[in-house]
């Protein structure tokens, strides 16, 4: 998702409005590899968006992903703080978060059945369920101090798992991203299974 919206932003009707130099741009989550790895959320943020824009290099605030990760989850949720002393007064830290959800219902890196989905931290490690790759993740601890929050869904394969955070009781429990309160986009695909008639 995170690539279609990101190639959006740089299209020059878009990227030319923009006033990058007034915009600070946080990950809400990373893959623990180096930037340069194909994996790297920055990485991939880069190749489509950062390298097009007119972007102080000192509003990319980056996880770093080739750290230690309990380190640098730490150090990250202190940039984080450092930054919000900035925007005391003026209301929540973070003006718009964009999410994805993955079709196990998990958003940013919180995983079903993972207990960091109720830390008070700002950030934390997470470990993914399937292959055991551990990834740094905002907690909904920061991830709500955002005053607005959009997940963005595109294809069939997100059409059950968001049906199922919409209709389904028992999804707050079960499903991390049904945790965190947002508007949503979807495509035609990933709204197939809802009835518009």
């Amino acid at each position: 998702t995170d690539p279609v919206l990101y190639g959006k932003l740089a299209e020059p009707k878009w990227r030319d409005r923009i006033p990058w130099k007034s915009v600070h741009i946080f990950f809400a989550d990373e893959r623990c590899v180096p930037p340069e790895n194909e994996e790297s959320n920055y990485g991939i943020c880069c190749r489509v968006l950062l390298d097009h824009i007119a972007i102080p290099n000192s509003n990319i605030h980056r996880i770093r992903g080739e750290e230690d990760p309990v380190s640098e989850s730490t150090r990250y949720a202190k940039e984080i703080q450092d930054h919000m002393i900035f925007r005391k007064g003026q209301g929540n830290f973070f003006d718009w978060v964009f999410l994805g959800v993955g079709t196990d219902g998990h958003t940013a890196s919180l995983f079903p059945g993972q207990n960091i989905i109720n830390s008070p931290k700002l950030c934390e490690v997470a470990r993914h369920p399937d292959t055991g790759q551990l990834r740094i993740t905002m907690t909904p601890a920061a991830i709500k101090l955002s005053s607005r929050i959009t997940y963005h869904c595109i294809g069939e394969e997100k059409s059950e798992i968001v049906f199922k955070l919409a209709s389904d009781p028992s999804a707050t429990n079960l499903y991390p991203a049904s945790r965190i309160q947002g508007e949503w986009f979807l495509d035609r695909s990933a709204s197939a299974k809802f009835n518009f008639s």
